[in-house]
């Protein structure tokens, strides 16, 4: 029986719960959506943070790719687990992170991260991002698609997300910030496999497309339907507001 705080208990299985098996492993789907969704980030011979890093896998495709890696987690079975294999580990403390690496990263992925904090939590949150990215830097964070029907499943299946996230919302905060947006839309759709499981792919690939357009036409709502989004935004070169 778990002596701790629910939160603590909760936490302290999360790694069992997701099936974390064999940290810092990398599946074949997971090397091939990495190479897809940063296609427009710096990898190789990059400086490349991961925040929330969980399961590493981001972080073992990233550094076999030749970039310098750190990470940042809170929960400290997947801080042994990074440690044991040599990742750079940054204090869990989002804030203390940023006051000591300032400018450091070229890339910042926060992937299925920011959907675990409070509303009031994501101002300082970003903010602390942003510091820590070099000029030119880019961050990457994907969530739960808070404005499409089909994020529900995604945001609710989770015990542990606590707030619904979109670009609109994320907006209001990044607005304050010297950051621009790259890209917005749907997670990166991985190919490969048999004949079979492509072929599937391709038809679920594009029925989505078919139904995101006749959503739309119906509702007039231009925005991404995908059950997952990936924000991409850039910070500015210095002196540039």
């Amino acid at each position: 029986m778990c002596e701790q705080t629910p939160r603590d208990c909760a936490e302290a299985g999360y790694p069992a719960w997701k099936q974390w098996d064999r940290p810092f492993s990398v599946s074949p789907d997971e090397a091939s959506y990495f190479a897809g969704e940063t296609r427009d980030l710096a990898v190789a011979g990059a400086d490349v943070l991961d925040i929330g890093f969980g399961s590493g896998a981001f972080l073992a495709w990233a550094r076999e790719r030749g970039a310098r890696v750190a990470g940042l987690e809170i929960n400290p079975v997947l801080q042994a687990a990074a440690r044991a294999r040599g990742v750079d580990l940054l204090p869990s403390s989002l804030a203390e992170a940023a006051r000591e690496n300032a400018r450091r990263f070229d890339t910042i992925v926060a992937f299925d991260m920011f959907e675990h904090l409070d509303r009031d939590e994501l101002a300082p949150a970003l903010a602390a991002s942003c510091a820590m990215l070099k000029a030119g830097g880019r961050l990457a964070l994907r969530f739960p698609n808070g404005q499409s029907p089909f994020g529900l499943a995604a945001q609710h299946g989770d015990p542990t997300h606590r707030t619904a996230l979109s670009k609109t919302l994320l907006d209001l905060h990044l607005s304050a910030l010297p950051l621009d947006c790259v890209r917005y839309g749907g997670v990166y759709r991985i190919g490969g496999g048999g004949l079979r499981r492509r072929l599937g792919r391709w038809a679920r690939g594009l029925l989505r497309d078919a139904l995101g357009l006749a959503l739309e036409a119906a509702y007039g709502f231009d925005i991404p339907w995908d059950p997952v989004v990936v924000l991409v935004v850039e910070r500015r070169p210095d002196g540039e507001r």
